[in-house]
C-alpha cells in the first residue's frame, strides 16, 4: 500500500494499523496526543509521540525508495556501498547530525559478479539457472565435467573420496546440525571438494519458482572453486538424468576476486547522553547483495534506523546514555564492519549496555530476541513493557550468530535483535526478488516505531546488566552451540585456499 504525496497515512491506511498506533498517530496528527495513565506523564508522552511520528511522517519508506530504486543492490566494495554511505551520512548532517562521520576498515578483497551460465550437453542438450555464490571465483571460460550427485555428504569431518569427485561437477545439499550449522558445512565441503580436485559446487536453491540464492558467508576473502545455485526444479531435473546414466554439463562463470584498493565503511552517528561512557548501539547493515535491491535485507532495518534516529532528534530526548546509530558495511561477507566497529572501540566496551540490532525485514514486530542472556531477560521486559500495545514486548532467548549482534555478543555485550513474523522473509532473501514492493508500509512504520521506542527506552533505563567476562561470553556461545560458527565467521576454512 503506497503512502500519499504528503507521506502521511490515509484514514483507510490507519484503520488496517494496530488500533493503539493508530490512535497514537492521529492523535499526533491532530496535535493532541495524549499520555498514557499506565506510565508516568513525561514518558508515556515522549513514547506516544515517537510512535506517532513513525506511523505518520512516512520518512523509513520514503529513504527506502530512495535507497533501494536509487542505488539498487550494494555488494561489500562496490560503487554502490560507498554511494550509500555517502547518502547516509549527508541525510544525517540534514537531519542535525553534525558528528555523523565514516569508520574506514581494511578490505581484504572485491569481488564482482559475472556471468554465470549452466547447460547439460549430455546425454541431452539443456540450459540450467544458476547464479553464483558470493567470494568465489569463476571457471576461466566454459569447462565441461560429469556431474556428481554427493546429496547430503556427513557432517563428521570424513574427506570427500577423491576418485568419485575428481574433475567433476558436484551436487551437495549442506545441512546443519548445532554442532555445524549449513553455513560451516557449506564452506568446509568447497575446501573438501576444491582439494579432491573438483570443478565446481552445485547447491540446489531453497526457493520456489526457479529463484536462486546468494551469499558469502564461509567463502570471504576468496573461495576454493566456483559455488554456484541451481534452481531445485533444475536440480531436480539432473537427477532424474543421472537416474539413468552419466550426465555431463558445461559451465561458464565470469566473476573476478581481486585485491582491494579501498578501504570500507561504517557509518555513525550519536545523541548524546548525560552519563559520560555509557552507550546505547543501535544498528543495521547496509550492505546487500545485487542481483536484487535488498530491501527486505537489510534496507528496512537501515530506513528504519535512520527514521529512528531523526525521530529521536526532533522529539529532543536527554537520555541517560548516549544513542549510537552505527549503519554497518560487510555484513554479508561475514560480519566485517561490526567486528571492525568493535576492534576500533574495544577499550568502550564495558561502557557499551546493549547493542539493538534490525536484520530480519520489515515483519509484524513480537518484541526482541536476547539470544541466551537470561541474566537479561526480567530488564528487557521492563523495558519493553511500554511496546505491549504494539504487540511487540515479548522477549525470546533463542539465539543465532548470523547478523551484526554476533561479535557484541562474543564479546559478552547484552544484544537485541528485533523479533518479528517471517512473513514472506526467507522467500526473497537473498534472491532477485528482494525489491521494494515486497515491503508493506505499516510494517516498516510499526517497526521504525519499536527500534525508536526501544532505543530511548533502553538509554533511559536506570543500571540494568552489563557485559559477560570474557570466559563467560565463550561459555554461553558454546552453550547456545554457536561457537563453530563464530569460528568459521572469524576464522573461515577457506582463507588460506584463494586461488
Amino acid at each position: 500500500m503506497a503512502l500519499e504525496t504528503s507521506g502521511s497515512l490515509t484514514g483507510t491506511q490507519l484503520k488496517k494499523v494496530h488500533p493503539v498506533v493508530a490512535a497514537a498517530a492521529v492523535a499526533l496528527y491532530l496535535g493532541s496526543a495524549a499520555p498514557s495513565p499506565q506510565a508516568p506523564v513525561e514518558a508515556d508522552d515522549r513514547v506516544d509521540r515517537i510512535v506517532g511520528k513513525a506511523m505518520v511522517q512516512g520518512g523509513a519508506l520514503a529513504f527506502l525508495q530512495l535507497l533501494t530504486d536509487s542505488i539498487g543492490g550494494r555488494v561489500t566494495g562496490s560503487p554502490e556501498s560507498r554511494a550509500t554511505a555517502d547518502l547516509l551520512l549527508r541525510t544525517l548532517r540534514e537531519a542535525g547530525f553534525e558528528d555523523a562521520h565514516v569508520e574506514e576498515y581494511a578490505l581484504e578483497s572485491r569481488w564482482q559478479r559475472g556471468r554465470a551460465v549452466g547447460r547439460v550437453v549430455a546425454p541431452v542438450t539443456r540450459p540450467l539457472l544458476v547464479s553464483s555464490y558470493g567470494w568465489v571465483p569463476g571457471t576461466k571460460g566454459e569447462m565441461t565435467a560429469p556431474l556428481v550427485d554427493l546429496g547430503a555428504p556427513p557432517n563428521d569431518g570424513s574427506a570427500v573420496a577423491a576418485d568419485r569427485v575428481r574433475g567433476a561437477a558436484v551436487i551437495v545439499e549442506p545441512y546443519g546440525v548445532k554442532e555445524a550449522p549449513a553455513q560451516v558445512m557449506r564452506a568446509a565441503l568447497a575446501l573438501k571438494l576444491a582439494r579432491a580436485g573438483a570443478t565446481a559446487m552445485l547447491i540446489p536453491s531453497d526457493k520456489p519458482n526457479r529463484m536462486l540464492y546468494t551469499s558469502a558467508f564461509g567463502f570471504y576473502p576468496g573461495g576454493p572453486l566456483p559455488v554456484l545455485s541451481v534452481a531445485k526444479e533444475d536440480v531436480l531435473y539432473l537427477r532424474r538424468l543421472l537416474a539413468n546414466g552419466p550426465v555431463r554439463v558445461a559451465l561458464d562463470v565470469a566473476n573476478s576476486i581481486g585485491a582491494s584498493p579501498n578501504k570500507e565503511r561504517n557509518v555513525v552517528a550519536e545523541i548524546r547522553g548525560t552519563t559520560p561512557g555509557e552507550v546505547v548501539l543501535v544498528g543495521a547493515h547496509f550492505d546487500s547483495w545485487d542481483t536484487g535491491q535488498g530491501a527486505q535485507d537489510n534496507g528496512v532495518g537501515v530506513a528504519a534506523i535512520l527514521e529512528a534516529a531523526r525521530i529521536l532528534k526532533s522529539v529532543g530526548i536527554k537520555p541517560r546514555r548516549t544513542i549510537r546509530f552505527v549503519f554497518f558495511s560487510g555484513e554479508e561477507q561475514g560480519l566485517l564492519g561490526s567486528r571492525a566497529y568493535v576492534d576500533a572501540h574495544r577499550d568502550e566496551l564495558d561502557g557499551l549496555r546493549a547493542a539493538v540490532i534490525m536484520d530480519s525485514g520489515a515483519q509484524t514486530p513480537r518484541g526482541f530476541m536476547i539470544h541466551g542472556r537470561s541474566d537479561v531477560e526480567a530488564a528487557a521486559r521492563t523495558v519493553l513493557a511500554s511496546l505491549s500495545s504494539l504487540g511487540a514486548s515479548g522477549v525470546s532467548l533463542e539465539a543465532s550468530f548470523d547478523t551484526d549482534h554476533g561479535p557484541f555478543l562474543a564479546e559478552g555485550i547484552p544484544v537485541f535483535t528485533l523479533w518479528v513474523d517471517k512473513g514472506e522473509y526467507d522467500t526473497h532473501h537473498h534472491a532477485v526478488s528482494d525489491t521494494f514492493d515486497k515491503v508493506v508500509p505499516q510494517m516498516l512504520a510499526m517497526d521504525t516505531a519499536v527500534m525508536a521506542v526501544t532505543a530511548y527506552r533502553l538509554a533511559d533505563a536506570p543500571g540494568g546488566p552489563g557485559r559477560l567476562s570474557a570466559t563467560d561470553a565463550t561459555r554461553l556461545l558454546e552453550k547456545l552451540g554457536l561457537e563453530s560458527l563464530r569460528r568459521a565467521v572469524y576464522e573461515p576454512a577457506t582463507r588460506g585456499d584463494v586461488p
